[in-house]
């Protein structure tokens, strides 16, 4: 059985793929010329996408690059497989055998591929980072930028299994108010993937002093863009003093604004350690660590690996499997 609904790709999201719909083109990266079944929607608060794939056969070669987005894939596998392998950036990850029932993290920017030597069945939960932290943003959490996990290990997630189990239903028994149960469903699914899985997920409370809500997407929006930015300049920039702009950060958000923007600058690295050759040296001045032995703390204190480290462990090599 196939069905669909929504198949418009993720327009107007940073992850969007071409004209082509994200489970059509998941499905194509393990073989498969369409997923039983697929659903793409956008919710109030962003964009998520769900696809099940059934592998009827093994797999001869790795599976095609899902893009490199600024995006997580949660799998909840429906039945184990035995005979795989997996690579995060080209580079072999050790794996164990991936249990029907468990839930699994694939971190989209490390362009993980897989192998499966066996039939298999799973669901994916396409979900960008910007919508993850627009769910935080919505219920005045902080935001996040990792999903704590570790490559091909499960998690015993019960809540998670039993919202794939609903999607599934809802996809598969369509009726007139459909769109909206998944509309449910999946908010739920983020909502759960971030209070489990963020890496900052404290609520913290909206006081009535902190930044306008221009000011605070403002704010946001320029560390973005400059990570060497100043308070001073952020300050100026929303039209208030700089005492006043990090109390109101804070209040706003959750983290001050250092706190944010370490954690951008942090992405940010992770994304140039492997996507590039540049040195340690350069990458800490582009980041805006005002040294290479600032940023060798900053990075260590935040990921528990140093940047060489993380380099070595995810950077691509030269026996990384074919496009």
């Amino acid at each position: 059985m196939k069905a669909s609904e929504n198949k418009h790709p993720l327009a107007g999201t940073q992850d969007e793929l071409d004209d082509s719909a994200f489970g059509v083109h998941l499905a194509g990266c393990f073989g498969i010329s369409e997923p039983d079944l697929h659903a793409e929607r956008r919710l109030e608060r962003g964009a998520i996408a769900l696809s099940e794939l059934k592998l009827d056969l093994p797999m001869a070669e790795p599976s095609g690059s899902l893009g490199c987005g600024d995006a997580f894939l949660v799998d909840v596998q429906l039945a184990s497989i035995v005979g795989h392998e997996y690579w995060l950036n080209g580079r072999s990850i050790r794996v164990e055998p991936a249990i029907a029932g468990m839930t699994y993290i694939h971190d989209v920017r490390l362009d993980p591929r897989a192998l499966v030597r066996e039939p298999t069945h799973s669901l994916h939960f396409y979900i960008p980072l910007a919508t993850l932290n627009a769910f935080a943003d919505q219920n005045e959490s902080s935001p996040i930028s990792e999903l704590i996990h570790r490559p091909m290990v499960g998690r015993d997630d019960p809540v998670m299994r039993f919202l794939s189990q609903a999607a599934l239903a809802a996809l598969r028994e369509q009726h007139l108010a459909s769109g909206l149960l998944l509309d449910e469903i999946l908010g739920a699914v983020c909502a759960h993937t971030l209070g489990r899985y963020g890496n900052a997920n404290v609520p913290t409370r909206r006081y009535a002093s902190g930044l306008a809500r221009w000011q605070e997407r403002r704010a946001k929006d320029i560390m973005d863009e400059r990570m060497d930015i100043s308070l001073e300049e952020l300050a100026q920039e929303c039209h208030v003093s700089v005492t006043h702009f990090v109390r109101g950060f804070r209040r706003s958000t959750g983290v001050s604004p250092h706190q944010w923007l370490l954690a951008r600058r942090i992405s940010r690295a992770k994304v140039l350690l492997v996507e590039s050759r540049h040195s340690l040296a350069h990458i800490a001045l582009e980041c805006g660590f005002a040294s290479q032995s600032h940023f060798n703390a900053a990075f260590t204190h935040y990921t528990k690996l140093s940047p060489g480290r993380w380099r070595r462990a995810f950077a691509p090599r030269i026996d990384s499997p074919a496009e």
